[in-house]
C-alpha cells in the first residue's frame, strides 16, 4: 500500500476543533504529512516568482516545508459558490467535494493533469496553487478535492 500522498487536517496555530470538534468551512487548518521519519511536514505555498513556481505550469508551486507560517494555513471552501457564504461555519462531512483554499495568496490547490511528472511511484500530475473558473466563475474540477475521515490507528 502506498501513502505518499496522504495528510493529515492539523490544528496548527490556533487550535478551533480537535477530535470532538468537526473541522467547518472557512476555518484555518494545517495538512500535514503523516507520523513517522521525514513526518510532520506542512503543505507550503506562496506568490509564484520567476525563480519559485512550478516546474511545468509556472503557477505558484505547492511543496512539503517544516515551515509554520502563514504560508502554510488553508480552509476549505463549499464548492458551490452560491451558497458558500451560507455555508461559512457550517461541518464539512466527509467525502463532499469541496475547495482547498490556500490563506495567504488566496488561490485554491489545483490538480493540472495536463503537466504530468515522473516520479518513483509512477506518473503523477502536477499540484499547485491556482485557482481556475470556467466561464460561470465556478472553480473547475482541477480545484475540487474530498476530505476522507480516517482512523485514528
Amino acid at each position: 500500500e502506498s501513502f505518499h500522498d496522504l495528510f493529515v487536517v492539523s490544528s496548527g496555530i490556533n487550535a478551533e476543533y480537535g477530535p470532538k470538534r468537526p473541522l467547518c468551512y472557512g476555518q484555518k487548518f494545517v495538512l500535514r504529512t503523516l507520523p513517522g521519519p521525514g513526518s510532520e511536514l506542512n503543505l507550503w505555498s506562496d506568490r509564484a516568482t520567476f525563480i519559485k513556481c512550478a516546474p511545468k505550469s509556472r503557477h505558484p508551486m505547492v511543496q512539503l516545508s517544516s515551515d509554520s507560517s502563514w504560508n502554510v494555513v488553508w480552509q476549505v471552501l463549499c464548492r458551490n459558490p452560491l451558497v458558500r457564504m451560507e455555508m461559512e461555519g457550517r461541518p464539512v462531512q466527509a467525502g463532499e467535494p469541496v475547495i482547498l483554499n490556500h490563506c495567504n495568496t488566496n488561490q485554491n490547490l489545483a490538480c493540472m493533469s495536463q503537466f504530468k511528472n515522473r516520479t518513483p511511484y509512477g506518473s503523477d500530475m502536477e499540484v499547485c496553487c491556482k485557482t481556475l473558473l470556467d466561464s460561470h466563475k465556478a472553480e473547475t474540477q482541477e480545484n475540487i478535492w474530498r476530505l476522507v475521515a480516517g482512523s485514528e490507528q
